[in-house]
């Protein structure tokens, strides 16, 4: 059995912040995968272990999450979805891949779709999984007066007391009660295994959780709503059916805009949806790749033949 090609090293992130990524596979179009919000690598799991037998598949983190570094100083401004979507252009330069499918879930959805606002000419297709393209928090299964405060409250701790707020929340992540709480109606306790969870709690009692919020509120800040009518690539969405983060009709509602957009609903789907029913998604994306992607990007090239066609034999002309 021939082995997996890997590539793994760090690229030179937006003001120089270290970007760790990982490429393992062969094959075109590259497919570039996008976290969410304090996940690391592991949700691209079933992801990975599917393509990287027919495509490229390009795993990164975020700043401030796992092994990459943290921005200095640790503000804000160093935390924007513009700064995630450089820093892909980064992995992508690193990686060598002048163009991809990118994948993104929860927050990822927005950084791909800030990632085609900012660097259009490299997206050879989008696919948002369970999450939002804008404001978040406004459509978050609690009352919006309710997250609100709770927010202010766990980022104004963050800015001003973060050994106070880690004291507080590490031991708790490292318990079994926040996944007990998830299983209550967060995610589809029938679907997603413990197994798959673990990880998400364990990575996330480790990091900086002042980059956690921080990062949140820019995730809030940001809203790609206005330009997701001038989206030109193939987009395939994929929604919960019961996502209480990001609800389905925020999803339908994303598909209404984006010029023919197609939208994957997941049965009984929570947010978790991508480690639920890895091989509809799967399935689906292979679908999309080679009725959408694989046609878009021959027409994209055929021009650019065309012109090489004709300055090969203007020359040879010449050369007569």
């Amino acid at each position: 059995m021939e082995a997996v090609r890997t590539r793994a090293g760090y690229a030179r992130g937006w003001h120089g912040v270290p970007i760790r990524y990982k490429m393992e596979g062969t094959g075109e179009p590259a497919i570039v995968c996008c976290n969410g919000l304090g996940v690391s690598t592991f949700f691209w799991n079933y992801t990975l272990r599917y393509f990287r037998k027919t495509h490229r598949v390009v795993t990164w983190e975020y700043r401030g999450h796992y092994a990459s570094g943290t921005p200095r100083p640790l503000a804000p401004e160093n935390l924007t979805m513009s700064a995630n979507a450089n820093d892909l252009a980064a992995v992508l330069d690193a990686a060598e891949v002048d163009r991809g499918v990118l994948l993104g879930h929860s927050m990822g959805c927005q950084v791909l779709l800030e990632f085609w606002r900012l660097h259009g000419q490299r997206v050879a297709g989008l696919v948002p999984i369970c999450g939002p393209y804008g404001h978040p928090l406004d459509t978050f299964f609690l009352p919006p007066p309710v997250t609100a405060i709770l927010f202010e409250a766990f980022c104004s701790l963050a800015t001003s007391a973060p050994q106070l707020l880690h004291r507080g929340l590490r031991p708790l992540l490292r318990s079994r009660i926040p996944d007990r709480v998830a299983r209550l109606g967060l995610i589809n306790s029938q679907l997603a295994s413990v197994e798959d969870m673990a990880p998400y709690f364990a990575h996330l009692a480790k990091m900086d959780l002042r980059v956690f919020f921080l990062m949140a509120l820019q995730m809030q800040r940001h809203d790609a709503g206005p330009w997701l009518r001038d989206i030109d690539v193939p987009t395939l969405i994929v929604a919960g059916e019961h996502d209480l983060l990001t609800p389905l009709s925020l999803s339908v509602r994303m598909r209404q805009r984006i010029p023919n957009a197609e939208l994957l609903l997941l049965p009984k789907g929570s947010h978790a949806g991508i480690i639920e029913h890895p091989e509809l998604i799967n399935l689906r994306i292979e679908k999309f790749l080679g009725e959408r992607v694989t046609p878009f990007l021959a027409q994209r090239l055929t021009p650019t033949l065309a012109v090489r066609t004709t300055t090969s034999k203007r020359q040879l002309g010449q050369a007569a």
